[in-house]
């Protein structure tokens, strides 16, 4: 019989604070499970590293590129509409409250999303169950009612749909609570905790799932609150919300019988979808000022007659959409960029598609310290080098612009920017900005209406955006985890773990073995 697997992402898990957290004594109940389990330093986000595009790798096993989530604010060109995910007020009110609330809670999983979820694959299964807690990406096979807490139904403009699509058991905050024997399960809700999506809720409905023994075959729990307070303190001084999620994971051990009972009956996976770096005290970088000389779309509106560039911050990076005219012309862009000596990394791609183009596109990254470099994967037997995960690369320039090495046997590594060329090249695609930018360490890109965060952030290629941590346990004696490790290769784990076949084996090259193609 196999085990029930348990998922958990804390959002923005940073090596660099569990390591000494965890010497300092500061979370046992993480440190008896890597007693009897594995930990691992390196689990590398995607590029942009930024929540809603990582946590839907995590429950996809695809990159943006298959996926189609283009980080947390893209122009979508297919609908002619601004896609945005953040938290920031003004960008907001210019999309709409309603259509903003609209898009989170439908289209997001509906529309925007690309490939199945992980509760997808399982439900296609037939035979097993699944949980979803306060995760973003949630869409399964079951229709789910849902409730409009009171203080929404008030706000002009906001109309919520009726029903959702989810897994067997689906807890979304105050707006969808699967009964647990014929009982809503109680959870700390309204607006002090978020409407219900705070790691309180999350740890009140694992804790519920437990004491009534009703865990699936697979639930995925998502704890946001590291995230926050990462950004508002600086990520080294949001110990103490690892500390009381370190407490909850201690309180469900205990619910099931102890760490060994608790063992034999379950599969825990604990991770981050990136993590975060700190910030100057001056960090933002006002991408209206670095572009005067360009009319640039207001954040959060559509496109109109008169611009010519649309950017997106992403954090700390940022993709600018050309009008096709000025793309011609995007040298003048580039070389206006290059200029700001707060701009790491200027990145573009020869096909507007990407690799989901026509043709072998090739990859360029500019810099205005360490040179250039143009890159693209080899189809015939030529070869430059290849990475760990046995992809073969062809390029010409300077591998200083993305910090990469090869050894006297052809092997790639990175080590300021963790597998650069394969996270650059599976960004790309018909939604994304024909230029990515990333922002130095302590910089964030802002726009007159966005404000920036006040202590951390992410969104880069940079290790320190882009490294959280593997903690597993409970794993069968002859499993073996992929020795790099990515977002990518968490639901393929998963699945495994669960005897579910997967498009993509848990530490395969995506672009040796890319997703195969929805109709």
């Amino acid at each position: 019989m196999k085990k029930k697997v348990l998922l958990i992402v804390i959002d923005a898990l940073a090596t660099r604070v569990v390591e000494p957290a965890l010497e300092q004594g500061w979370l046992p109940n993480l440190s008896k499970l890597i007693d009897q389990g594995v930990f691992r330093s390196e689990c590398t986000s995607i590029f942009p590293s930024i929540t809603p595009a990582a946590t839907c790798t995590i429950a996809t096993g695809a990159y943006p590129f298959e996926h189609g989530i283009s980080g947390a604010y893209w122009y979508d060109r297919t609908k002619d509409e601004v896609a945005f995910f953040g938290s920031d007020l003004t960008a907001i009110m210019n999309e709409g409250m309603g259509e903003y609330l609209n898009d989170f809670q439908i289209k997001l999983n509906m529309e925007r999303l690309l490939v199945p979820t992980i509760f997808e694959l399982i439900e296609q299964h037939g035979t097993l169950s699944d949980a979803v807690i306060n995760y973003m990406w949630y869409r399964g096979t079951v229709t789910h009612e849902t409730t409009t807490p009171l203080l929404l139904n008030l706000t002009p403009g906001v109309e919520l749909a009726e029903s959702m699509q989810g897994p067997h058991t689906m807890f979304l905050g105050d707006f969808v609570s699967t009964p647990l024997y014929g009982s809503l399960p109680s959870a700390r809700g309204g607006l002090s905790h978020r409407f219900g999506f705070h790691d309180d809720a999350t740890a009140d409905y694992l804790l519920a799932l437990s004491q009534q023994k009703c865990f699936s075959d697979f639930t995925l729990a998502y704890f946001p609150n590291n995230d926050f307070v990462s950004h508002e303190k600086g990520p080294t001084y949001a110990v103490d919300i690892l500390q009381a999620v370190d407490e909850t994971l201690g309180s469900l051990i205990e619910s099931e019988g102890g760490i060994a009972r608790f063992l034999e009956e379950f599969a825990i996976l604990i991770t981050g979808d990136h993590s975060q770096s700190d910030l100057d005290a001056d960090s933002g970088v006002d991408l209206n000022e670095v572009l005067q000389e360009f009319q640039l779309v207001t954040a959060g509106k559509p496109w109109s007659n008169s611009e010519e560039l649309m950017v997106c911050p992403n954090m700390r990076s940022a993709q600018i959409y050309l009008q096709s005219g000025i793309w011609e012309h995007r040298r003048d862009v580039i070389q206006r960029l290059l200029k700001c000596p707060d701009i790491d990394q200027i990145i573009w791609c020869d096909d507007d598609h990407g690799l989901n183009g026509s043709k072998q596109p090739g990859f360029h990254v500019v810099t205005s310290d360490r040179g250039q470099l143009v890159f693209k994967p080899a189809v015939e037997k030529k070869r430059d080098g290849v990475d760990c995960y046995g992809t073969p690369w062809l390029w010409e320039g300077n591998l200083e612009a993305v910090d990469a090495q090869v050894d006297s046997d052809g092997l790639i590594t990175f080590e300021t920017y963790p597998n650069a060329f394969e996270r650059i090249a599976t960004c790309f695609s018909q939604q994304t900005g024909n230029i990515w930018i990333t922002a130095r360490l302590g910089k964030e890109f802002c726009l007159p209406d966005l404000k920036c965060n006040p202590s951390g952030s992410h969104g880069s290629l940079h290790c320190l955006d882009s490294t959280a941590p593997l903690i597993a346990a409970g794993l069968p004696t002859d499993f073996e985890l992929p020795e790099h490790l990515r977002l990518t290769d968490i639901t393929p784990i998963c699945l495994q773990l669960l005897g579910v076949e997967s498009f993509r084996k848990p530490g395969a090259s995506a672009i040796l073995e890319p997703y195969p193609r929805q109709d």
